[in-house]
């Protein structure tokens, strides 16, 4: 929504309790914009604050002081969001209209009489049996028509409404835990209370999803709920609200839950890969579909090939090769689909410019054939059947189910009949029909709601004026879609489950979210897996925490030893950590244990010779390495180590050799020349390892010119090797020598 800077102040200074500072802030906001009509409430709790400031200042001592201060904070921080929210509506054309349009439909919103209506339409639904068939059903579409308005006007009240009180949230959840009320108006009126929670935080919004999820035997209603208070949570404000932690800590108290929010925050990370999965079908699985499959795309539809009779007789394998390849684009499709990919998000994204989707409610309403938008597609005919087959049993979320009955009616005409009968039979691409079971299953219901949020906050044309749970801030520092994040989670039950979390963003490449959830483990809740994901992440992703205050590699890894003596993964990130920083001694001996540990694994060694080679043992790692060579002549990662030493060891002759063979070879990478100029330059071949240099130089990609060639010889050469220079008695002045002979060989400035 419409942020206000000064708004967003106030809300910072009530986060650190300091509340005389955030009246007299409001108070000067609420002079400037009198249309906002905060003053009453405003004087009453200034009113209010002085007399206990004053009680307090006399000496008198009160029990309750940090209660009631609390209190004030409360009130102060409910004042300022109502602000908010009619600062928003009167700076935002799209709120503004939205606003005008539920107050011209002149409802009464107040819980008896929302009750009584919903109530009221199951009841005239039920009724409606009684009626003639040829009455029942033009009444049964007047009366959904009348419905789905007063509930498209109930969706935009409650997620633009101010915040509630406790008897307005107690009776919403009563409501939404009635079994006279219709589970579809439950999961939408769900929905508009996540939405409204997740733009303006309000802790009774807050408090009826977590007690509808905690309380509801409706599945559907129930996850809708699991998504809106997780989500919700991840604005909230648990230091103005310590009751915020106690409700979601009582819950974490359940292993069920905490399984459900691991399930949730790594459907999340599905959802955000589903443009990458539509860009992957798109120009690799489509284009190898159509061009095996003997159908094409044409401007009328889709259309069958016309099939080469003589050239199936003459190469029957063809055929049946061209049939291997729409299978197999198929079963990658269904693999996909089948881990958790959203495979749809691309070609229904299409399908939401049509005017249905201009009311923000129907992104959300669960899907029914008695949907007036679309309940004239429901019939009796064949085209009707197929439609119900496809709706029934393909893993489409909600919204596009919608879409795709919509666009059906506009194309059912140009379907060819092979196409038409594979559809009634409910085969969609080649994708497997889901069954009813499965479609009951939790984590099926909430993947689905979660690629109608996807959609909606991707798509929605106003999207920019809310909350996104699918974005981050502008720094990249706050991720909303990572809840796990949220220190509402921290020192809970939960912590338990963070290592799985973040050892999926890890192999999904979500380092700096990853980072964020690490961040966010208290200390007693640091188990083996942390220790070995944090230092992992701050070994081989260092840039990824930030700021964030995480433990360094080295220190991640001797924890996870401490708990785990015997772990060869962690004494393998020990021992790499220690090599990174400089501790050679160390490594070595990390890397000792570990030969010990797993003798047949010669990485060990070899990382062990490099060490040795660091701290001037050239000669005891050649023992090492000529062992390995012996072993794997072909090894070039033993010939590296190995040319090294040599080099170090002052063999200059035997490393030339070596670095002949590797500069030579198909797998020469451009330290090698760079190394094999530094041999060279040693056994006092200068041109020779100009030569060497320039190489190296050229392989970074020469085109820099002098001044790039210059730099690049400094600090890889001169800064990098400056103690092995100067231990063979090479001065400053023949660096800078070297340097200009390197430039006049790569650029003949001279």
């Amino acid at each position: 929504m419409e942020r206000n800077k000064t708004l967003d102040h106030i809300f910072s200074l009530l986060g650190s309790m300091a509340l005389s500072e955030a009246i007299d802030e409001l108070e000067t906001f609420g002079a400037a914009h009198p249309e906002l009509s905060l003053d009453a409430r405003l004087r009453e709790i200034r009113s209010d604050y002085r007399l206990m400031f004053d009680y307090w200042s006399k000496g008198f001592k009160d029990e309750q002081l940090e209660l009631v201060y609390r209190n004030f904070i409360y009130r102060m921080y409910r004042l300022t969001a109502d602000v908010s929210m009619r600062y928003a509506i009167a700076h935002s054309s799209y709120l503004t209209a939205i606003d005008n349009r539920v107050r011209s439909a002149g409802r009464d919103w107040s819980s008896a009489a929302l009750q009584a209506g919903l109530e009221g339409f199951v009841s005239d639904v039920a009724l409606l049996e009684l009626e003639p068939a040829h009455v029942r059903a033009e009444k049964k579409q007047g009366l959904h028509r009348a419905h789905r308005q007063m509930m498209n006007d109930l969706f935009d009240y409650i997620w633009t409404s101010s915040q509630w009180t406790d008897s307005t949230a107690e009776s919403m959840a009563q409501l939404l835990l009635a079994p006279t009320v219709d589970t579809i108006d439950q999961q939408l009126i769900v929905s508009a209370v996540m939405l409204g929670c997740m733009n303006m935080f309000d802790i009774n919004k807050f408090r009826v999803m977590l007690t509808v999820y905690r309380q509801s035997s409706d599945e559907q209603v129930r996850q809708r709920a699991l998504v809106g208070w997780a989500l919700s949570a991840g604005v909230g404000m648990h230091h103005i609200f310590p009751e915020e932690r106690e409700m979601v800590g009582g819950l974490l108290a359940d292993e069920h839950v905490c399984k459900e929010l691991v399930e949730l925050q790594i459907q999340l990370f599905y959802c955000l890969s589903a443009e990458n999965d539509n860009r992957k079908i798109q120009q690799e699985i489509m284009p190898d579909l159509l061009k095996h499959n003997g159908l094409s795309i044409t401007p009328n539809g889709i259309e069958e090939k016309e099939g080469d009779s003589i050239e199936d007789i003459i190469h029957p394998e063809e055929a049946e090769r061209r049939m291997e390849k729409v299978e197999e684009s198929f079963r990658r499709m269904l693999d996909m689909q089948k881990s958790g990919a959203d495979i749809y998000f691309g070609g229904f994204s299409q399908m939401k410019r049509f005017p249905f989707f201009d009311s923000i409610g129907n992104w959300f309403v669960p899907f029914y054939p008695e949907h007036p938008a679309i309940s004239q597609a429901y019939g009796t005919n064949a085209d009707t059947r197929m439609i119900r087959n496809i709706v029934d049993h393909m893993p489409f979320c909600n919204s596009d189910k919608y879409s795709f009955v919509i666009a059906f009616r506009q194309v059912v005409d140009r379907i060819p009949q092979n196409i038409r009968e594979m559809l009634a039979n409910g085969s969609v691409a080649g994708m497997e029909a889901v069954a009813a079971e499965e479609q009951g299953k939790p984590e099926y219901i909430r993947r689905q709601y979660l690629q109608d949020l996807y959609r909606f906050f991707r798509l929605y044309p106003s999207r920019s004026m809310l909350y996104n749970p699918f974005g981050h801030d502008a720094d990249g520092h706050v991720f909303n879609y990572v809840f796990f994040a949220n220190p509402i989670f921290s020192a809970t039950p939960l912590e338990a489950c963070y290592g799985e979390v973040v050892g999926c963003m890890m192999k999904r490449g979500m380092y700096r979210e990853a980072a964020s959830v690490l961040a966010n483990c208290s200390v007693p809740g640091r188990d083996f897996l942390y220790y070995m994901h944090c230092g992992s992440l701050r070994l081989h992703h260092p840039a990824a925490s930030g700021g964030l205050a995480l433990p360094q590699a080295s220190a991640c890894f001797e924890e996870a030893l401490r708990l785990c003596p015997d772990s060869a993964k962690a004494l393998s990130g020990y021992a790499r950590a220690k090599f990174y920083d400089g501790e050679y001694a160390v490594a070595e001996d990390a890397y000792a244990r570990l030969s010990a540990m797993h003798p047949e694994r010669k990485s060990s060694v070899l990382n062990m010779a490099v060490c040795m080679v660091n701290l001037g043992k050239s000669d005891e790692a050649l023992k090492h390495l000529y062992k390995l060579n012996y072993e794997s002549p072909d090894d070039d990662r033993v010939n590296r180590v190995m040319a090294r030493a040599l080099v170090c060891a002052g063999q200059y002759d035997k490393a030339e050799k070596a670095y002949l063979a590797l500069c030579a070879g198909q797998e020469a990478e451009p330290e090698d020349h760079l190394n094999h100029g530094l041999c060279r330059w040693l056994a006092g071949d200068k041109a020779g390892a100009a030569e060497c240099f320039v190489e190296y130089v050229r392989a970074h990609g020469g085109d820099a010119g002098v001044a790039g060639c210059r730099s690049l010889f400094y600090a890889d050469v001169a800064d990098k090797e400056r103690e092995l220079l100067a231990g063979n008695g090479i001065t400053p002045t023949e660096v800078h020598l070297m340097c200009d002979l390197v430039c006049d060989l790569a650029f003949r400035i001279r």
